[in-house]
């Protein structure tokens, strides 16, 4: 055989070993097409196959939808969608089960004016012998309070906010469940026993209860308005059962009512008494004439001070409408009232200065101060008028009667109490979250802290130092 060229000469030995290199040399580039091949088919392969079933989006059915619906407590009831029942939890309170019986997700709304009747004493407002009958607030008032505190619109009383939503009535119980609520109660039969958790009650409409037209107007009225317990039940009492408002006050120790309770429930009978609507008392009759205001100015402010008098009848501080009174001294009021004497002492370019002397009556005619407070208004007094002044005023007097401090911290939150010194329940108020004037201020719906009394209120927020506006509707 021929050499190659170039290559030397080989040995026998050297040429076995050289085609055992060859053969492996081949049999190695054989293994490599083979899996190369391979690999490109099964890259083909793996590309045209479907994706097992672990790697894919496992399909599923889309949830099943639960329909809600917002139906009445007690058409509800009757229809067959609820079952109602209630135990007495004393003289000031109801625990209520509602089982939704459908399969539909209800948005059950507890309307004002309900009465969880005892089956000794139901129907008739006097109740004969047994045990009380309670007249309902609403399923989530605060510790004190009493009624939905329903505002009031220009066309009256709206029974739901602008968002359309009802806003404290409503309990949501889901399909095929059950949900309790306590809701506090007033006594209905004075001097009779309270009912226990042993004694069944029968919700009812106030109108089923008993044809007492004062009953159901004082009832629904007190229900939708909103107010504190003591004033319902002060006013429930004399509605119903005739109790003096002299014994209550003998008797008043502040567990109950106290002193400004009876004021305010006295003032809501004698406007019961002249009342002609059929269904429940006109606000206006609660809340005209609750706030007497007279401007004053020091020298050259007097001008100012009688242009801005004339154009505050009407406007609203606290949440009531002003009236405007002329001279030194305050005319004839039904209890209570506020009266508020402004004073204009001050003023600089972009700025207003001034004091407001506050007094209250509790008894027709009879007047005490209740403190002072100074305001500043950033704004000319030439430019300030009857708005402006509205709006500094219920800063001050919001800020000065009704105060907020903490009462328990906790990691994002505190709790504040609040104390009400006006002599009115306080519906709404805002609060400033925080010491700076930059903080933010949160609102309070529902408040009900009534006079002379105090109330504990939980804010998401480290502190919380001055009430900006508080809101007052007459009861």
């Amino acid at each position: 055989m021929q050499r190659p060229s170039g290559v030397g000469p080989v040995q026998k030995g050297s040429s076995a070993m050289l085609w055992r290199h060859l053969c492996l040399v081949r049999a190695w580039s054989a293994a490599g097409l083979l899996s190369g091949m391979m690999l490109l088919g099964g890259s083909a392969a793996i590309a045209q196959a479907p994706a097992p079933a672990a790697a894919r989006p496992e399909p599923s059915a889309p949830p099943a939808e639960v329909t809600t619906e917002t139906v009445d407590l007690l058409q509800a009831g009757k229809a067959g969608d609820l079952t109602v029942s209630a135990r007495g939890q004393g003289q000031d309170k109801v625990r209520m089960t509602i089982r939704n019986t459908t399969k539909r997700r209800l948005n059950v709304i507890v309307p004002p004016g309900l009465v969880a009747a005892s089956k000794v004493a139901q129907p008739g407002a006097g109740g004969g012998r047994g045990m009380q009958s309670i007249g309902l607030g609403a399923v989530t008032n605060r510790e004190g309070a009493f009624g939905d505190f329903q505002a009031e619109a220009p066309g009256g009383l709206r029974s739901v906010p602008t968002t359309g939503e009802p806003r404290s009535r409503s309990v949501a119980v889901p399909a095929g469940e059950s949900v309790d609520v306590t809701i506090p109660g007033v006594c209905l039969n004075y001097g009779l026993p309270a009912p226990t958790p042993r004694d069944s009650l029968t919700i009812m409409d106030v109108d089923a209860y008993t044809t007492d037209p004062k009953v159901r107007k004082a009832l629904r009225t007190l229900a939708t308005m909103g107010t504190t317990h003591g004033v319902a039940q002060a006013v429930m009492w004399r509605v119903c059962n005739e109790l003096p408002f002299e014994t209550m006050m003998e008797n008043a120790g502040g567990k109950f009512m106290n002193l400004s309770e009876i004021a305010l429930a006295t003032r809501f009978v004698e406007a019961l008494d002249e009342s002609t609507s059929p269904e429940m008392l006109e606000p206006s009759a609660l809340t005209n004439s609750r706030i007497l205001v007279r401007v004053e100015g020091q020298g050259s402010f007097a001008q100012d001070a009688k242009r801005i008098n004339a154009q505050l009848e009407g406007l609203r501080v606290l949440g009531l409408p002003l009236k405007v009174v002329d001279g030194d001294t305050l005319q004839s009021c039904s209890a209570p009232a506020l009266a508020l004497r402004v004073i204009l002492t001050g003023a600089k370019p972009g700025e207003t200065r001034g004091r407001i002397a506050v007094t209250t009556c509790n008894q027709a005619d009879a007047w005490s101060p209740l403190g002072s407070v100074a305001f500043r208004e950033n704004s000319s007094i030439s430019v300030v008028d009857g708005a402006t002044l509205a709006r500094a005023i219920d800063r001050a007097v919001s800020g000065a009667f009704v105060s907020v401090k903490p009462a328990h911290r906790a990691v994002g939150s505190t709790t504040l109490k609040v104390e009400n010194r006006l002599p009115f329940t306080v519906s709404n108020m805002v609060v400033r979250a925080g010491n700076s004037s930059g903080a933010p201020s949160v609102p309070f719906e529902a408040v009900g802290v009534g006079p002379s009394r105090s109330a504990l209120l939980p804010i998401q927020a480290a502190t919380a130092s001055v009430v900006e506006h508080v809101e007052l509707n007459g009861l």
